[in-house]
């Protein structure tokens, strides 16, 4: 849409603070009043006691349905994908609302006006986005929204280009007229431009030598020029404009770089980290005993692995194995049942007996905690590998699994672990969460290792 049309999202947001916010004061007022009674609780705490949790709700209600991607496609997202949405922004929201309880010790209210706020503020979000929907769609068909809009190009690449569009988008481009600039010179086409008043120009075969210089003449006219690409000197990453000083610079990102999930991410695996050192602190000890009661040689094992973008860095572990297992590695080589640069063997001699049990229940990787609050690691990950396995990776798809933060468990431990032997498969695991990376989706490979590790599935 164009810039001056477009219905910018910030109204919507504002409004659905405000809403979920009187949603709380409105489930107040049916529990207060009786009209709805949930508990056998008589009275309940005065409102005002809940000022804490309205100056929350307000502002992480559109905060956290922004990082689902809520207010996205307004009138495309389907009603599944809304409620899937809305969910997991209000797991969100009731955490750090139970977070902020407990440390701040905070008074919330009673379970019937938590329970009323759960139900009805879904009920009044979706009831926005629909009469939000209505409001948008009369005013697309009767042309006060949306631009004007010609496509240029050969009948098939236009056939092509508004197939792919969905019927909402097709309503805001409020596309008027193709034109084929090989059959149809420039000046026709900007004579029809300007007699139909026509604020935009996309061009949907933008290698024809036809074009000639029309979408510069367009876009000197002030009209909004889009030119349809696949890819960029090969490349099919969404592309983003920054600046470099004078510079405009075209930018390709694989990876997510939306400042609001890195910092909750980070928050996540400082907590976790910290959580699980506190929780793990007495087993650590004992664990450190039975290796130096089971086998001559340090508790901690240190290996150089590569980290993001390859960078080296030192992670920790109990020692599993006996002390000389590195100088052991290239004799058993020919024994290598992983498919590509990676080694992995099956009842690997040079594990020690105590050592088979702490990684048959992944206890040696507990100390890889101290790594992720140093920043080095993340709970949720790509399994970092040692230096000279990093080495041997050749493909540069393959090497993608270092453009994120390594981490403790991924999909890979999920989803297989030791019992995939092609490394291919490993890195497509690898390679499916970074681009599928999201704060929902490291809770659910979170939970999902738990009782991975406690069944000691896939493990070697």
């Amino acid at each position: 849409m164009n810039h001056k049309q477009e219905i910018s999202k910030d109204l919507p947001m504002i409004l659905d603070g405000l809403m979920v916010g009187t949603c709380l004061w409105v489930s107040y007022l049916l529990r207060s009043t009786g009209i709805i009674s949930l508990d056998r609780l008589g009275e309940i705490p005065a409102f005002s006691n809940t000022y804490w949790m309205l100056a929350l709700i307000i502002p992480l209600t559109p905060l956290f349905l922004d990082l689902q991607g809520y207010y996205e496609h307004p009138l495309s997202l389907r009603l599944e994908n809304l409620l899937i949405k809305i969910a997991q922004a209000g797991f969100w929201l009731i955490l750090v609302i139970g977070c902020a309880s407990i440390f701040g010790r905070l008074e919330i209210p009673s379970r019937s006006v938590l329970i009323l706020f759960i139900i009805l503020a879904p009920v009044f979000l979706l009831l926005r986005v629909g009469i939000m929907r209505k409001y948008l769609i009369h005013h697309y068909d009767q042309g006060i929204f949306g631009e004007r809009s010609f496509l240029v190009g050969s009948d098939s690449d236009c056939e092509s280009f508004f197939s792919g569009l969905s019927t909402s988008e097709r309503l805001e481009l409020q596309i008027i007229g193709r034109f084929d600039p090989s059959s149809t010179d420039s000046t026709t086409i900007l004579k029809n431009l300007r007699q139909n008043a026509v604020g935009r120009l996309i061009f949907t075969s933008p290698q024809s030598p036809a074009n000639q210089d029309l979408p510069v003449i367009c876009e000197s006219e002030g009209l909004d020029v889009w030119i349809v690409s696949e890819n960029i000197l090969g490349i099919k990453s969404t592309p983003s404009f920054e600046l470099a000083g004078k510079n405009r610079v075209l930018v390709f990102r694989k990876s997510t770089s939306d400042f609001w999930q890195k910092f909750i991410k980070r928050f996540m695996d400082i907590s976790g980290a910290v959580i699980g050192i506190i929780i793990l602190a007495p087993f650590c000890l004992a664990i450190a005993i039975a290796i130096k009661a089971t086998s001559p040689g340090p508790v901690i094992f240190s290996q150089v692995r590569s980290g993001k973008r390859g960078k080296r860095f030192t992670i920790y572990k109990f020692r599993s194995m006996v002390v000389n297992a590195p100088e052991l590695h290239e004799g058993l080589s020919h024994h290598n049942e992983m498919q590509g640069p990676v080694f992995k063997i099956n009842k690997d001699p040079r594990v020690t007996r105590f050592g088979a049990f702490l990684r048959h229940t992944s206890l040696d990787e507990v100390p890889q905690l101290l790594n992720v609050l140093l920043g080095e690691m993340s709970i949720v990950g790509p399994r970092p590998l040692p230096d000279y396995e990093t080495e041997r990776i050749e493909k540069s798809a393959h090497r993608r699994r270092l453009s994120v933060k390594p981490g403790l468990t991924c999909l890979w431990q999920v989803q297989g672990r030791n019992s995939i032997k092609s490394f291919d498969d490993w890195v497509q695991l690898d390679l499916e969460y970074i681009d599928r990376a999201s704060l929902f989706l490291d809770l659910w490979i979170i939970l999902r290792t738990i009782p991975t590790v406690l069944l000691r599935k896939g493990a070697q």
